[in-house]
């Protein structure tokens, strides 16, 4: 019986001292500052403001320092760590179903959509539909498609660029005579391009 409460005493304390992961560090946070009129149906973000933000940043810079709250890196530069925080406290209020009103998180952009229209409209469509529904599959599949063909052409628009560099800074005077047209025109070829 004694051995058993030493166990339990034990276990309590190893669970006292032991770091909590970001996202429980942001819920709790989030959770304390909000109190009963926390309303998980409602994403977290539009019932916080400004203060209650840099408030929960703040104890989980303090938690990431006294180690209480995860974190791979080197604490000792608190700058850096409450950089970090920012990003991290704004992606978990996204992304965390706990705090983002139940939600499936879905990125915005799928990627490359800023340079490319196709995938920029694309992205626009797949946000008309349901995770899940054939529909949404398919633009997921057409998006996937896309970004493969994208790079497939930024690839070859920068070996083209490579191969321009290279023949461009070809000494055409120390070429045998019969060569200099040849090398010549390939300079013109990948100029073109």
């Amino acid at each position: 019986m004694i051995h058993n409460k030493c166990d339990d005493i034990n276990r309590l304390m190893e669970e006292m001292f032991m770091s909590i992961s970001q996202k429980d560090a942001v819920v709790n946070e989030v959770k304390s500052i909000l109190g009963s009129s926390f309303d998980p149906s409602t994403p977290a973000r539009d019932q916080l403001n400004d203060d209650h933000l840099q408030i929960i940043k703040s104890n989980v810079v303090s938690g990431i320092i006294n180690g209480s709250v995860e974190f791979k890196k080197e604490t000792s530069d608190e700058k850096e760590i409450a950089r970090y925080v920012s990003g991290m406290v704004s992606n978990h209020l996204r992304k965390a179903k706990e705090l983002n009103g139940g939600t499936q998180y879905t990125a915005q952009s799928s990627g490359r959509g800023s340079r490319d229209p196709q995938i920029s409209e694309l992205n626009k469509l797949l946000k008309t539909y349901s995770e899940g529904t054939d529909e949404f599959n398919q633009i997921v599949s057409a998006i996937e498609s896309r970004k493969a063909e994208f790079t497939a052409e930024r690839t070859e628009q920068n070996k083209s660029k490579k191969k321009a560099k290279e023949l461009s800074s070809i000494d055409m005077d120390v070429l045998p005579e019969g060569l200099k047209e040849l090398a010549h025109n390939l300079v013109s070829q990948a100029n073109a391009q």
